[in-house]
């Protein structure tokens, strides 16, 4: 079963919250992309040949801790 936008948008929207950190307006682009696309949550739309990106992946932690935002500009701090 393929997943909706309102699907990978709340899941989006939980790990943000799980996380201390908030969406960003980019987020629904960003969740509109997945899905138009079929990426998972665990690999990065705008890097996915960089195993360590994904949502909130350490590469993904470490650019929100250091720039206050995510490579895709989807959470941030």
């Amino acid at each position: 079963m393929e997943e909706t936008f309102k699907e990978i948008y709340e899941e989006l929207s939980k790990i943000a919250c799980a996380n201390g950190y908030n969406l960003t307006d980019n987020a629904k682009k960003i969740a509109e992309f997945r899905v138009k696309a079929k990426i998972p949550m665990e690999i990065c739309p705008c890097d996915k040949k960089n195993p360590g990106r994904g949502c909130i992946g350490p590469v993904c932690r470490k650019e929100i801790e250091e720039e206050g935002i995510c490579h895709c500009r989807c959470i941030a701090k």
